[in-house]
């Protein structure tokens, strides 16, 4: 799915990004970033990925955690200033057409057709005719009495 970033989003990010830096003397992390917006972790991250794209953003990762800093400011004015709501709809719509994907190859997977019917009583007659038999006894030798 497409991140769609506005200007202003874009703005606020990098300016959670320089203020954090400024108070932790230290380029913060991911999810301080994300603490001081008021969002999730996972929506910063994607948003972050998309400045770092852009060349807005520098991130660092350590195997500890992923670091922040402002490479350059200037592409945020190319940014657009409302977001895009033909995205969101748009993913929606891919959504609802793959769920509906979905549902159509359960229903054919679980349809019982013709040929599997009969193949289902075949093996309930086998069963029922295996459960009825019975083991004929075998006659004695001669010399068993």
């Amino acid at each position: 799915m497409e991140v769609s970033l506005t200007r202003d989003e874009g703005h606020a990010h990098v300016a959670a990004i320089r203020v954090l830096r400024y108070r932790l003397g230290r380029p913060p992390t991911l999810d301080e970033v994300a603490e001081i917006l008021g969002s999730r972790p996972e929506i910063t991250n994607h948003r972050l990925r998309k400045l770092q794209a852009l060349g807005i953003v520098h991130i660092v990762e350590n195997p500890f955690d992923i670091h922040l800093s402002v490479a350059d400011h200037r592409p945020l004015d190319d940014l657009p200033e409302e977001a895009d709501e033909n995205v969101l709809s748009d993913a929606v719509e891919d959504f609802k057409r793959r769920q509906a994907a979905k549902a159509e190859e359960l229903v054919r997977t679980f349809e019982e057709d013709d040929e599997t019917a009969e193949k289902r009583e075949k093996h309930s007659r086998m069963a029922e005719d295996l459960k009825s038999f019975r083991q004929k006894k075998t006659k004695k030798a001669p010399w068993e009495k």
